[in-house]
């Protein structure tokens, strides 16, 4: 009995011993009203922007991936996310537009958009990905403002479920590999 209690209190040490020494915090992106300088450089722990924060990630490299929740508005230019992308409710997400000179991301893992719109940066769509490399899977799921596709390349597929618009492709093709499970507008 004794020898079973000291593995059980060795495991536990262990246990605490991985888990408090790899723990990091994902980092609070709210760079203000635009003018503000914008997160870059290298993050570790990921990044996440909340409700009413306006984040700006330029030149920026991720580890840990990036959410952005209820009413957070992200703007991502030339920048590097690993570990994906994952947005529930937010009011606006722009990457890589050419129309503002931001340049085109590259997000290693997958995209999973949710419930964003109808856009508060107008005239922009309330989703514009653009000029992006995207590893992995894009999801658009309940939108409901309008959404941007223009030249990107996506390994993993692209779905569409219950957007309240077509995708626009601004004329621009989009490399996708996998399915595509997406309606593109005129």
């Amino acid at each position: 009995m004794e020898k079973l209690a000291g593995i059980l209190v060795g495991m536990l040490g262990l246990t605490l011993a991985i888990f408090s020494s790899g723990a990091v915090a994902a980092t609070e992106c709210n760079t203000g009203p635009p003018g503000n300088p914008p997160l870059s450089g290298t993050i570790t722990g990921g990044v996440v922007v909340n409700a009413g924060d306006f984040c700006i990630l330029d030149g920026a490299i991720v580890s840990g991936g990036v959410r952005v929740n209820n009413g957070g508005i992200l703007i991502v230019c030339g920048s590097v996310i690993n570990g994906g992308f994952i947005a529930n409710g937010a009011a606006n997400l722009i990457f890589g537009a050419e129309e503002i000179n931001c340049a085109g991301n590259v997000i290693n893992g997958s995209v999973q958009i949710t419930s964003t719109g109808p856009g508060a940066l107008s005239p922009a769509p309330s989703i514009a990905l653009e000029r992006s490399t995207i590893h992995g899977s894009v999801h658009l799921t309940g939108n409901s403002g309008p959404i941007a596709l223009a030249s990107n390349t996506i390994a993993g597929g692209l779905f569409c479920s219950k957007n309240a618009f077509d995708l626009d492709n601004e004329g621009l093709s989009n490399v996708i590999t996998g399915p595509v499970r997406c309606k593109f507008g005129d």
